[in-house]
């Protein structure tokens, strides 16, 4: 597995003043993982339940942990999942 980390950096002083500057800079981060396997096989082991580990800590808090199964082009599989 490989994981990503993404930081949101602050905008530009001369943006336009009708745009927001960024929030939470310096505290938010997203973590993208790219598994070798399909997710619902290791889910539980290694994904749930971080929001719970994250905030013992007292690391922060977790917006959202979710699986992406990605489609398979040209096919109908996971569309009746979709209804």
């Amino acid at each position: 597995a490989m994981v990503t980390v993404f930081r949101p950096t602050p905008l530009p002083g001369d943006r336009m003043t009708y745009v927001k500057q960024v929030e939470g800079v310096d505290t938010r981060l997203t973590l993208l993982w790219f598994l070798q396997e399909d997710p619902r096989t290791c889910w539980t082991k290694h994904f749930a339940g971080l929001d719970a580990a994250v905030a013992e800590a007292g690391l922060g808090r977790v917006e959202l942990v979710a699986p992406f199964i990605p489609t398979v082009p040209g096919t109908d599989r996971y569309v009746d999942r979709l209804r």
